[in-house]
Parts: C-alpha cells; sequence; structure tokens
C-alpha cells in the first residue's frame, strides 16, 4: 500500500518546494480579477504591488521585481483582491530566486494543511453535528473571480458559528478571509440563503478521491435560517438532544418530525417507559422520591397499548391509550364515579401514564402525542379521548378543545395531586369546534388532513367554512406563536 503523501510531509520544512500540494494551481493573468500587495511582516512601509503567477488556496507564486527582499523563510503580509473581496493574508516565503519573465519567483505558502477533525479540546468546548451521509446539505456560490462560475459546497458536519464543506479540486481561488453567498438546501426541510466566510482551507479525501475542505463560519443568521438549521440538525444529524440544539442557538419549528412513533413490542422499551414515567413525575413533584420505575406500572399496562416518540432510538415521550368494551370498566372507575351523561365505554380512548422526557418539553412533542391519540381514537371507530390532568393545565387543554367534566379526585399513584376528568370528541378537535385558530393550526390540522385524505371514520366534512377559514389564517396562527416561542425564550 502506498502511504498517504499527506501524512508523511513535513509542512514544517521551508525547503518543501510542493507548495500547491496535490492541487494543480490556476495560471493567473494579468486581466483577471486577483491582485496583490506584500511586504514584510516585520517591516512597516506601504505593501508593494505584484504580480500574482500562479494560485491555489494552499499557495501562492508571485512575480516580483529582482531584486527581492522576499529572502526563503520570510513572513510576509499578504493583501490579497479576489474580485471585490479583499482579504488579509499571512504567508511563509518557501523559495525564492529563480527568474521567470525578467522578474523574480517568490513561492508562498499561505497557510499548512490542518487536521480534518478538530482537536479534543475543541470538540469539548463547542457542539458539533456529523451530518447524515444520505441527506447531506448541500450549498452553491457564485465564484467571486470568474463570469458564470459556480462553487458548490457538500457540509459534511455543522456547528453553532459555522461549519465544514468539501469541495472540487478545480476551485483554486479559495482563501481563508473570503466570503461567499451561499445557497444552502438542507434535505427534507428547506433552503435559505446564508452568508459565510471562510476561515480554514485544507486537504481531505474520501473514498479514494482528493477534496479541498473548507472550514466556514457565519457571518449572520435570521431567526428563520436557525429555524431552518435546528430542523435539519434534529432530523438528519447526530444530535442527541433537543436542549443540546437550542442552546446553540438553533430552533427547529418540529422536534416531532425527527421522532418515530409507535406502539412498544419489546420488554426493553417497557422498561425505558418505567424510566421515562418515573423521570417526568419526579421532575414535576408528583410522586415521592421513594418510588422505583416499577413502582409506575399496574395491571392495565398488560390490556392497553402503549404509544412512545422515539428519538435515536431513545424513548422521549409515551402515552398509555386502552379501548375498554361493553362490561369492562375504565381504570378511572377505581376512583371516581363516572357523571351519567359520560360517554358510553364502548366510544371512549382511556388515555393515562402520559410523560415526556424534560429535555423535549420546549417543542412540539406533547401536542403529535395528541394528534396520534386523535388518529387511533377514529380509527378503532370510536369518538371520544378521555385524560386526566392537573388544574394548572385545564386551561391549555380548553384551548385543545377538552371539555371539564366537573369531577375531580386523587389517584394513589399521585398522593396528593388532584386530578381533573377531561374528555373530547375527536372529530370535533379535528373540525375546529371549541378550538381556536391558533391551537387548530398547530395541534390538529396536520391530523385533520391526514385523517380525512385516508377517509377515516368520523371525518365526513373538512370543507366547512371554519375549516377553510382556519387553513386560509394558519400561516398567519403558526408565525404568531413562532414569534411569541420566542419571545418567551429571551425571558
Amino acid at each position: 500500500m502506498i502511504p498517504d503523501p499527506i501524512k508523511l510531509r513535513d509542512f514544517e520544512d521551508l525547503n518543501f518546494k510542493e507548495v500547491h500540494d496535490i492541487i494543480f494551481p490556476a495560471d493567473v493573468r494579468e486581466n483577471d480579477l486577483v491582485r496583490a500587495k506584500v511586504r514584510l511582516s516585520d517591516q512597516e512601509g506601504e505593501a508593494q504591488t505584484v504580480r500574482i503567477w500562479k494560485m491555489s488556496p494552499l499557495g501562492i507564486e508571485l512575480l516580483v521585481p529582482k531584486p527581492s527582499k522576499f529572502d526563503q523563510g520570510r513572513l510576509l503580509d499578504i493583501e490579497l483582491k479576489i474580485g471585490k473581496q479583499m482579504t488579509i493574508l499571512q504567508g511563509t516565503v518557501v523559495e525564492a530566486g529563480e527568474e521567470v519573465r525578467g522578474s523574480e519567483l517568490v513561492v508562498i505558502r499561505l497557510n499548512a494543511p490542518t487536521r480534518s477533525t478538530p482537536p479534543a479540546e475543541e470538540r469539548r468546548t463547542s457542539s458539533r453535528w456529523i451530518c447524515s451521509s444520505q441527506f447531506y446539505p448541500v450549498a452553491i456560490a457564485p465564484n467571486p473571480s470568474q463570469f458564470n462560475d459556480f462553487i458548490y459546497l457538500t457540509v459534511r458536519d455543522l456547528a453553532a458559528g459555522g461549519f465544514r464543506a468539501l469541495t472540487s479540486l478545480r476551485n483554486k481561488f479559495l482563501v481563508p478571509g473570503m466570503s461567499l453567498d451561499l445557497q444552502m438546501s438542507f434535505p427534507m426541510t428547506g433552503y435559505s440563503a446564508i452568508t459565510a466566510r471562510i476561515v480554514r482551507t485544507s486537504l481531505t479525501a474520501e473514498n479514494g478521491k482528493d477534496y479541498l475542505e473548507l472550514g466556514l463560519e457565519f457571518s449572520h443568521l435570521s431567526n428563520s435560517q436557525r429555524e431552518t438549521i435546528g430542523q435539519y440538525l434534529i432530523q438528519f444529524s447526530n444530535a442527541e438532544s433537543l436542549s443540546e440544539i437550542n442552546s446553540a442557538g438553533f430552533r427547529p419549528p418540529s422536534f416531532s418530525q425527527g421522532v418515530d412513533f409507535q406502539y412498544i413490542k419489546s420488554l426493553t422499551d417497557f422498561q425505558q417507559v418505567l424510566d421515562l414515567r418515573l423521570m417526568a413525575n419526579r421532575d414535576v413533584g408528583k410522586v415521592p422520591a421513594s418510588y422505583m420505575a416499577t413502582s409506575m406500572a399496574d395491571r392495565f399496562d398488560s390490556t392497553s397499548r402503549i404509544l412512545v416518540g422515539k428519538f435515536k432510538g431513545k424513548i422521549v415521550g409515551t402515552i398509555r391509550l386502552r379501548f375498554a368494551e361493553l362490561g369492562d370498566s375504565l381504570e378511572l372507575e377505581q376512583y371516581v364515579k363516572l357523571p351519567e351523561s359520560f360517554p358510553r365505554i364502548n366510544q371512549i380512548v382511556e388515555c393515562s401514564r402520559a410523560a415526556t422526557h424534560p429535555h423535549y418539553r420546549r417543542g412540539d412533542l406533547w401536542y403529535s402525542l395528541l394528534q396520534h391519540i386523535a388518529i387511533a381514537t377514529l380509527r378503532a371507530n370510536r369518538s371520544f379521548a378521555v385524560i386526566s390532568t392537573t388544574k394548572e393545565l385545564v386551561p391549555m387543554y380548553k384551548k385543545l378543545g377538552l371539555q371539564e367534566s366537573g369531577v375531580t379526585f386523587e389517584m394513589p399513584i399521585y398522593p396528593g395531586v388532584e386530578q381533573h376528568l377531561m374528555y373530547v370528541s375527536a372529530y370535533d378537535a379535528l373540525s375546529g369546534i371549541n378550538v381556536g385558530p391558533i391551537a387548530w393550526a398547530i395541534v390538529w390540522q396536520k391530523a385533520a388532513e391526514f385523517v380525512d385524505s385516508q377517509q377515516i371514520h368520523g371525518m365526513k366534512n373538512m370543507n366547512t367554512t371554519r375549516i377553510r377559514l382556519y387553513r386560509f389564517l394558519a400561516p398567519m396562527t403558526r408565525l404568531l406563536a413562532t414569534l411569541n416561542l420566542l419571545k418567551s425564550s429571551r425571558r
């Protein structure tokens, strides 16, 4: 096997003349939009205008009048103008003295190739997320130095301040300090116009092919751009939690799009559910510290369907659904007598033991669980979902269309916590009855349109005046809700 030449070369050796490494440098003609001024770093005075002879992202060759003072090993300050962009660089003279067209050729190394992987200390101090190899973001930017030419980038990882990308070795005029006006595409998420500045250039190889690697930093990100990047990170990166993405300033509008919803089928999943129930209820002080995970199970688990949301294989949300038949009794009936006006038991889906991971609560995870409840209710040819909740959450549930039964009670598993019995007609909620336009757009619209498209029982008319109005207002109401979320997150 032939050793990797990049790893064997000593870039500290000033006698190494192949300053461009494996990149074939571009010839720079006098009428090209590439100009340079140089001066010795340890001297004052005006920089000297020089002719650029050849150039690559790693090095630059100059033709200077003879005799020059740019001896081998000297450090130079370089003002490099490419198109309209001016960037200030430093370089070390690697070779000087050869005569070319009556001038002296001075070969300068702009920077030594750096490691593709950040040092361990850098990785510890900043979050960096690896992009999925099946869904790499891509970007395109006009070449600042050439007419009708474009630079194509493939993003390999993202961080709070910028990203790492690969591009072809044909791009000879990319140097640190240059800004690129990028049109970035994030798969399944969206497009965004983003300006980024090159801070590092190096060489790398993937699958036997050589690339120019760029480290870029964002010049500025708007709230909508942060949402787009955050949404991509949730769905297609190795991010392990919503909180780590939020802490970097990214706000994915829909965490649930990165979550897989399913019913548990294994003892391993059931153990995760019990652990999550305990953690979530301890976090809000609903259960004593002496409780263990097994304390969160009861006999109704074996006769129910347990819905979970999994993020990166980890259960982050759950609720138990029970489909009792005539002759059975609800779990609730152990603690309270149901009102005479309550729906028949075979028209009810009893929802209990809800829990969401504390790190994933500033998103739409719980709303997505509610959507799945509504769909499951109608798919089972039932009409009503029944749930119990604490007093402080009653106003929120009422906004979503749930009604109070007037019944309160306590459950032994949550000692001293008053429970309020509430119920909702799945058909009414999805149809916008007793639900305002904002709550319908955020919580129920997707579920309503799915149920309508699949012609599931109960959804017979999605073309009412109310629904047409709510659909018309949906983009504006989602924007208002997003602005309110951003405002509250700054408090």
